[in-house]
C-alpha cells in the first residue's frame, strides 16, 4: 500500500474512534432540549371515552384522575356546562398540557363514578415532549 492511502485508512479509524467516544448514552444527555424548540398554540387534551354496551355514551356524575406515582389528585376541574357536555358525549378528560413537565412521564388512573360508586377504573401513561402531552400506554376507548 502507499503511503497516502495508509495515512488516509488511519485518519478515518481516528475520526470513528473520536466519534465514538464523544457519544454519551446518559439519560440526562438524552432528554432534549427545549429552550430553541417552536410549539404550535394548540392546547392538547387527552380525552377517555366511555360507551356502554350498546355504544351509546356513558354519563358519570364525577371522575377521578390519580397521579399513581405520588397519590396526588390531577383531576381537570369542568364547568358545570363542561360537565354536562362531556356527560352528554361520554368523554371526559384524562391530562392536558401543563399538567406533566417537558419530557416527563406520568401514571395515571381515572376512574369514573355514578351514584357515587366507583363503576370504571383504568391506568395509564402520559408523557411530554417539548410542548405537548400524549398517550403512551393504555386505551382511551372504554365500554362499561
Amino acid at each position: 500500500m502507499n503511503n497516502s492511502f495508509k495515512i488516509f485508512l488511519r485518519a478515518i479509524c481516528l475520526l470513528l474512534v473520536l466519534f465514538q467516544i464523544s457519544c454519551n448514552n446518559t439519560d440526562e444527555d438524552s432528554k432534549t432540549d427545549c429552550t430553541n424548540i417552536a410549539c404550535t398554540e394548540v392546547y392538547v387534551t387527552l380525552v377517555i371515552t366511555l360507551k356502554d354496551q350498546n355504544q351509546n355514551p356513558v354519563a358519570l356524575d364525577s371522575f377521578k384522575v390519580i397521579n399513581l406515582e405520588n397519590g396526588s389528585d390531577e383531576t381537570i376541574l369542568l364547568s358545570p356546562t363542561e360537565l354536562v357536555h362531556a356527560q352528554e358525549f361520554g368523554r371526559y378528560p384524562l391530562i392536558a398540557d401543563g399538567g406533566i413537565d417537558k419530557n416527563q412521564e406520568l401514571q395515571l388512573q381515572f376512574k369514573g363514578f355514578v351514584n357515587s360508586q366507583e363503576v370504571i377504573s383504568s391506568n395509564y401513561t402520559a408523557g411530554t415532549d417539548c410542548c405537548h402531552v400524549s398517550l403512551i400506554a393504555g386505551d382511551v376507548q372504554l365500554t362499561l
